[in-house]
Order: C-alpha cells, then sequence, then structure tokens
C-alpha cells in the first residue's frame, strides 16, 4: 500500500527525523464491523456545535463528522496501563476526566497479558482500551471496529500531526483497503526516538587508578558523571574486565570483584561488539533474527571464553538485574548496563543513583557501549514514536466513538492545555504538583507511584515531547544531552538505526506465525545460548544442529514472510517521491 495522499507536504521531515533518533502493529479488516457502514454520511441535520472537551468552547462540526448526542452522558468503559487490581475507582483523574467531558467511566481491572486475554475471551472487551493484541486477531475476533479517518482529524488534531511528521504511522494504522479509516490508533513516546537510552557504565575512578588507557575521549559533566565521546573497543574492553577481576580495583586486598555483569547476556550493548544489531538484521539482502547469524556465533564464543578466564559475572545467567545492581552497590562490580535516563530520579534505587549517594566521591563513566576493534557501535532505536495500541470495540456506535475520540485527546494530549496534561501524569495541581518558576517544568509536591490517584493510567500513551522533557529533564541527565538527544544534536545518535524490516503494514502472516512459535523458539535460543557461553556446549559442534532445529520450529517460514515486505528504510524514501 502506498499512501499517495500523505505525500504531499510531508515528503522531507521523516527521513532526517527518524535518521537521527514498538511500533504498532497491523492487518486486513475481516467482518466485525460493527459500527455504521458509512460513518461519514450519518450526519445529515447540518452543522451542529460541539463542545471541545475540557475547554467549555464550541466549535462547529462539518455536516459529515458523527457528534455526541449533547443530551446524553455516555458511560464508557477502559483499560490501560496501570489499570491493575490496585486502580482506585473513583480516582482524582477518573473524576476530573467524567467532569470534564460529562462521561461515567469503569475503568476495567485487567493491565496482564493474561487478564486481558481472560476478558476478551469472555465476551467483555471494553468500549476502549489499549491492547497488546495484532490487528488482525482484534477484526478475526471480531472485537474491534475501524474508525473513521476523517473523525480522528477532527477530534484528536493533534495525534493527525504527530501522524504527518511520522507518516509510517499512518502505515501501520490505516486499512490497506479503505485509506479513508483506521484499524487502529497508536500513541506517542519520543523516548526511544529522540534518545540515546540504552548504554552501559564503567567505574571510572577505577579505570583510572588502573592506568587504563580506553582510547576515546572523555568529559566530566558533573561531579560524579563522565561520559565518553565513543564506545569501547572490544579488545578494550576485554582488557578493563580482566583489571576489574583480577586486578584488586576496590582495594580490599581480596578478589572478590566481578566483571561483566548485566540484567542477562542478550544485550544490545554486547552484540554491538560482535558488529550486530539486535532484533532483526539485514544478512546479504536477508532479513534475519540476530540469533542466527554467523556474528551472534561468534559473540557467543567470545562470552564463553570470557566466562572461561572468569570475566563474567555466574549470576548474570538468572536474568535478575538486582543483583548486578547489588555488586555495584557493594563495589564489587565496577561494569553494569542500564540506559542514560537512570541519571533521572525514577531510578534512585539503582546504579548509578545508588552508588553516587552511598559514594559521594565516585567517578562513573557512561559509553555508547561495546564497538569492534576498528569499527562503530551498534544500537537499535524505534522506527517511530508510535506507543501501544488503541482499539474501539466493534459494538460502539459513530456517536459514542465521537466521545470516545473526544475522551481519547482529553487523555493523550489534555486537550492542549498543558495543566490538564501534566495532572494526567502527576495528580492535582497544586497539591501534588505546581509549575517551577519558569512555567515550563512541573514539581512534584507529593511523590506518588504511578496509578496512584489515576496517573499515569489515562496518560500513559501520551509521552508527546512536553511529557518526556518533564519526566526526563534532570539536571544530570540535562548535563549529557549533547550526547544523547537528538534535539540537541547528541553526537551519540548517529549510531543509532532503525530495524532493517518490519511489517507495520500487516501484509503476511509473520505475526501470526510469530506469535505462534515465539514462546518456543525463545525458550530455545535462550537456554542454546545459556549452554554455550557456560560451556556445556561447543558452539562450532553444534550450530548446524541449532539451526536445523529452529527451522523445524518455523523460524525460516517466519523470516519467509518478511521478505515479502519493503525495508524500512524503503518506505521512509518512499515519502520523498
Amino acid at each position: 500500500m502506498k499512501l499517495r495522499a500523505l505525500k504531499k507536504g510531508i515528503a522531507l521531515g521523516l527521513a532526517c527525523i527518524l535518521t537521527a533518533s514498538l511500533a504498532g502493529c497491523g492487518g486486513n479488516t475481516a467482518g466485525g464491523n460493527s459500527g455504521t457502514a458509512d460513518a461519514l454520511a450519518t450526519q445529515e441535520q447540518g452543522s451542529a456545535a460541539v463542545e471541545s472537551a475540557g475547554s467549555g468552547e464550541t466549535k462547529d462540526a462539518p455536516v459529515d463528522i458523527p457528534q455526541p448526542d449533547p443530551d446524553e452522558r455516555y458511560s464508557i468503559s477502559y483499560t490501560g496501563m496501570w489499570s491493575g487490581a490496585d486502580y482506585e475507582d473513583g480516582s482524582y483523574i477518573e473524576t476530573m476526566i467524567e467532569d470534564a467531558l460529562n462521561v461515567d467511566i469503569t475503568v476495567e481491572k485487567a493491565e496482564t497479558n493474561d487478564t486481558i486475554d481472560l476478558l476478551l475471551a469472555s465476551g467483555e472487551m471494553p468500549d476502549c482500551g489499549w491492547f497488546n493484541k495484532t490487528v488482525n486477531w482484534m477484526y478475526e475476533q471480531e472485537l474491534a471496529r475501524p474508525i473513521p479517518r476523517a473523525m480522528v482529524e477532527y477530534y484528536c488534531p493533534k495525534l493527525i500531526e504527530y501522524y504527518e511528521e511520522f507518516p509510517l504511522m499512518y502505515e501501520m494504522t490505516l486499512d490497506p483497503e479503505n485509506e479513508d479509516q483506521f484499524r487502529y490508533l497508536t500513541g506517542i513516546t519520543f523516548q526511544f526516538v529522540d534518545y540515546y537510552l540504552p548504554n552501559d557504565y564503567y567505574r571510572y575512578d577505577w579505570i583510572l587508578d588502573l592506568g587504563i588507557d580506553l582510547g576515546v575521549n572523555v568529559e566530566q559533566i558533573s561531579d560524579n558523571i563522565y561520559v565518553a565521546d565513543d564506545g569501547i573497543e572490544l579488545s578494550k574492553f576485554l582488557e578493563i574486565m580482566d583489571a576489574f577481576v583480577n586486578k584488586d580495583p576496590n582495594h580490599t586486598g581480596a578478589r572478590d570483584t566481578v566483571g561483566v555483569t548485566a540484567p542477562s547476556l542478550t544485550q544490545g550493548v554486547f552484540f554491538s561488539g560482535y558488529d550486530f544489531y539486535t532484533g532483526v538484521n539485514d544478512v546479504n539482502g536477508r532479513a534475519e533474527q540476530y540469533y542466527v547469524m554467523d556474528e551472534y556465533k561468534e559473540f557467543l564464543k567470545g562470552f564463553a571464553d570470557m566466562y572461561k578466564r572468569g570475566l563474567i559475572d555466574p549470576e548474570i545467567i538468572t536474568g535478575d538485574r538486582t543483583l548486578s545492581w547489588e555488586k555495584v552497590n557493594n563495589q564489587t562490580a565496577g561494569y553494569w548496563i542500564t540506559s542514560t535516563n537512570s541519571l533521572n530520579s525514577w531510578a534512585v534505587e539503582r546504579p548509578p543513583l545508588t552508588l553516587i549517594e552511598k559514594y559521594p566521591d565516585v567517578k562513573i563513566l557512561a559509553t555508547p557501549g561495546v564497538k569492534p576493534d576498528g569499527g562503530e557501535v551498534k544500537a537499535r532505536t524505534n522506527e517511530s514514536p508510535a506507543y501501544g495500541s488503541f482499539f474501539v470495540n466493534a459494538n460502539v456506535d459513530d456517536q459514542k466513538l465521537a466521545k470516545i475520540l473526544q475522551f481519547l485527546n482529553y487523555t493523550l494530549f489534555g486537550d492542549g492545555d498543558l495543566d490538564i496534561h501534566a495532572s494526567l501524569f502527576y495528580g492535582e495541581k497544586g497539591v501534588d504538583w505546581e509549575w517551577d518558576e519558569t512555567g515550563e517544568m512541573p514539581v512534584k509536591l507529593n511523590v506518588m507511584p504511578s496509578g496512584k490517584k489515576g496517573t499515569w493510567t489515562f496518560g500513559q500513551y501520551g509521552q508527546d515531547r512536553d511529557v518526556t522533557r518533564w519526566t526526563t529533564y534532570e539536571p544530570l541527565f540535562v548535563a549529557g544531552l549533547k550526547y544523547w538527544s537528538a534535539e540537541e544534536n547528541g553526537s551519540w545518535m548517529k549510531w543509532q538505526t532503525i530495524p532493517y524490516k518490519s511489517d507495520i503494514r500487516s501484509e503476511t502472516d509473520y505475526a501470526t506465525i510469530s506469535s505462534e512459535i515465539s514462546s518456543d523458539v525463545w525458550a530455545y535460543v535462550n537456554n542454546y545460548c545459556t549452554e554455550a557461553v557456560l560451556g556445556q556446549i561447543d558452539v562450532d559442534a553444534t550450530w548446524d544442529d541449532y539451526l536445523a532445529e529452529l527451522d523445524r520450529m518455523g523460524y525460516n517460514k517466519m523470516m519467509d514472510e518478511l521478505e515479502k515486505v519493503e525495508p524500512l528504510d524503503d518506505i521512509i524514501a518512499s515519502y520523498g517521491k
């Protein structure tokens, strides 16, 4: 599908934005469309005044845009993030929305995949919500209805602005058989587009004491934080880990330190050192998952050698990231993987912030990752800021859909009111938060967990650039924007690339096959990785059998589906034609 009508006026922005900076899922609309067949022809009574949600102002609606019944107080059932069993019915934010939109809201307490599956299987899908389901499945089950494009343009203009800035979001969500309607809608988050997030940290004071020349330029950006202008070469990484294990960097006189610690073995930061990306890679023009690549084979052999030399923390295989944090906090580890935004207060219970609190004179080095000797860092970024999948129940009629779209606009963007938008995340203005002296940044007066008072429950998927600044622009993070922010032309950003291919239009059976085999495939891949690194199997001797078993499980059948779609870079380039 080529969205020719969208290319005019938006051709230039996308390529430069994406190259500088979890995508939605899609599929063909099937039956189950119990909304009106022609939603754009339902209003014959002429222009009417529609109250703008939350503002009290009115605006004239075009005659072909369905409108809520002004005499009805609609009931809307909803589910999303932070709406689990501990959600507070009648929360402050829920009541705020109800009063603004003249609606009654019921939050279905189904946040986990299991509880959502039960909710959908029981035929009790809410009127609307955010669901981690493919669009094919939602329509095959006759659960969702299409959403007329003209209605979204009218009721959610801010969302459309982002779609036009990032046209891949149109590709994901528009019906390939009818470009006048969406199959579902996405929300927004710029954290994984405008910033370089996953990275690694080192005890820089240990490196200095050990006299190790890193081969990169290092800048001090705060009392405790230093930043490298490039990745650490793999051979240098091995040298550092060897010194951390064998040269008493914590000065205890005992051999009590470990080398590589991380949440797991499968980290993009590690893969970068062996010249491949996490996710889907371009292997001689064919899309392949990282775990079948020759480079991944070399990674397994390299890490097996490191493990044999005692340079990898044995507890890395547990997948418990808190174990690595404990070692860092206790000064028995000097290397760990987290993210640049863990310099913000939300991460106060993990290093580096815990380390700074405990050891005020500590020196910590942030780097963009490991790179091959003589090569470059390889890092992934999302192909667009699309975030989540918002579906509307198939039984919702057009008038109620209009009210739901007002609800969506209010909860994603505060209906254009920054006070409302900030309250969706921080609670009651003047009680839980207030603006700083510049009037641009909310200041917390009452620190609450996400979900308390309904915070984040409704606004989670409306993390536009304002919200991103509010939630991440704390002093330590801001000090390094010249490295990890697209807005500041961050020098690390050049190493981020989007995935090679993704079936964003749901033109193939890729998602269906993936959902059928992914559990078994991941279990097998993770087990093979663990056995290889621990030295329990010989990678060279078992590699062909490993690939054959993946083929038997359906891997090649799945990846053959991706051969039917264009590379994402080609789709992006098509907007410039």
